[in-house]
């Protein structure tokens, strides 16, 4: 115990010097010891013991766990299939948004129907001080670089995905000679595999250059590894309020046309895009921060930053559409190692006839992406989007009040008919109830 002793300081709270070298539970003592600390929050951070554990061995000087609401958007038709879709998000809203305009879809032409460009990465291995003519040599010597991956990428290749080629830039302004080593990773995102195929072609690619390897990393940009949904829906079936469907589904396109000129809006365009994808990420143990990244990236790729979607009318019909990057797996990482994304896989794949496949789960996610999209336009050109944000709130509201089981949503009515939401009002209106039982 000697090497996790710790001593804290009397005046300053300080985290001791080798905080990072002591046990979760230790860290957690320690916090305990320096904050006020409610007994509440201390259990939400570990609501079981052996989480702590799994944290630990996920990242590092672990602490407690973060935990989100897990739920399902339920009855999603895609490509035929009916899927109950698992989502991890804070927000309030996103499930019911996603799931409302997934069945409106789902009650269309067959639902959503999917594409994608395959499961290719890419990994850049950057060359300084090359020498003149490198580009040339390192394509001449392509059947090498091959040879130099065989073992490392055969057990990919005999799954059928593997080496698909490289390309090689020159640029000017930096002088760097950029190679670009393309894998199909099958069903795993593929950051491990692809960068150690990257840093395997180090020496090969610096006797042939005759420059200096400076990085070897993949691009989280996966523009070979693209996802597209799309929908037809009759119009007829978009009245909302007092808007009846043709005007709505007007409206709906020109919201579209909106986002897509006026990057201000754009961003919270596909900020709602992304509520959706991300939390399905989430859910599977996918990569957020990569899968965001590289939407955003697409969103500016003509330099001005533009929606994700497309919307237009034909012959009566709202056609929607969502292309992007989409970089997912079911296996590596933390995909399958947690727990939890485990039982999301589950839960998507419940019917033994639907191949698990990242190809699959990232047809399901860009639906999902474009479901909340639909959503979200129908309600800011509809009623507008604070009615029902609010009526979430009013939950929230309840909770932090105090009511607890059946009194969460009786209050939660209470506060919504109300129609002033603070924690005071909550509080008042709680005491009226259990005065009334």
């Amino acid at each position: 115990m000697a090497d996790t002793a710790y001593e804290l300081g009397e005046d300053t709270p300080e985290l001791p010097v080798n905080f990072r070298k002591l046990t979760p539970r230790e860290k957690r003592r320690v916090l305990s010891e320096l904050l006020d600390i409610e007994p509440t929050e201390l259990h939400s951070s570990n609501p079981a013991e052996d989480l702590i554990d799994l944290a630990d061995v996920m990242v590092e000087s672990a602490v407690g766990v973060m935990p989100v609401p897990l739920g399902i958007a339920s009855g999603i038709r895609i490509d035929g299939e009916v899927y109950n879709v698992p989502m991890a998000v804070e927000e309030p809203s996103v499930i019911a948004a996603a799931t409302y305009a997934g069945r409106l879809v789902s009650r269309g032409d067959g639902g959503f129907h999917t594409t994608t460009t395959g499961q290719v990465m890419t990994a850049q291995i950057a060359i300084d001080d090359a020498a003149p003519g490198s580009k040339e040599r390192i394509l001449q010597a392509e059947r090498e670089l091959h040879r130099d991956l065989t073992s490392l990428l055969d057990p990919m290749t005999r799954r059928g995905g593997g080496y698909r080629g490289i390309d090689v830039s020159e640029f000017e302004e930096s002088g760097l000679v950029v190679v670009y080593l393309h894998v199909d990773t099958r069903d795993a995102m593929g950051a491990n595999i692809i960068n150690t195929a990257a840093e395997t072609l180090r020496g090969p690619l610096e006797r042939i250059s005759g420059g200096t390897v400076l990085m070897a990393i993949l691009t989280n940009a996966a523009p070979r590894r693209r996802a597209r949904a799309c929908f037809s829906i009759p119009v007829a079936g978009l009245g909302r309020g007092t808007f009846d469907g043709a005007t709505m589904a007007r409206r709906v396109v020109r919201a579209n046309q909106f986002a897509d000129t006026d990057p201000l809006r754009a961003v919270t365009h596909n900020k709602g895009i992304m509520n959706g994808i991300t939390s399905v990420a989430l859910a599977t143990g996918n990569d957020t921060r990569a899968i965001e990244a590289a939407a955003h990236a697409h969103a500016v790729r003509d330099g001005a930053y533009r929606a994700l979607t497309e919307y237009r009318i034909d012959d009566e019909r709202l056609v929607g559409s969502l292309e992007l990057p989409l970089a997912m797996g079911t296996v590596g990482g933390a995909v399958g190692f947690h727990p939890v994304s485990s039982f999301a896989l589950k839960v998507l794949f419940l019917s033994p006839d639907i191949e698990v496949s990242a190809d699959r789960l990232s047809r399901i996610t860009v639906s999902i992406g474009l479901a909340q999209n639909l959503a979200a336009l129908l309600a800011l050109v509809g009623e507008g989007i604070q009615k029902g944000h609010m009526r979430q709130h009013s939950r929230r509201l309840a909770w932090k009040a105090g009511a607890r089981d059946e009194e969460i949503q009786e209050l939660a009515q209470r506060v919504w008919s109300h129609g002033t939401f603070n924690i005071e009002t909550a509080q008042e209106l709680l005491h009226e109830l259990r005065r009334e039982r």
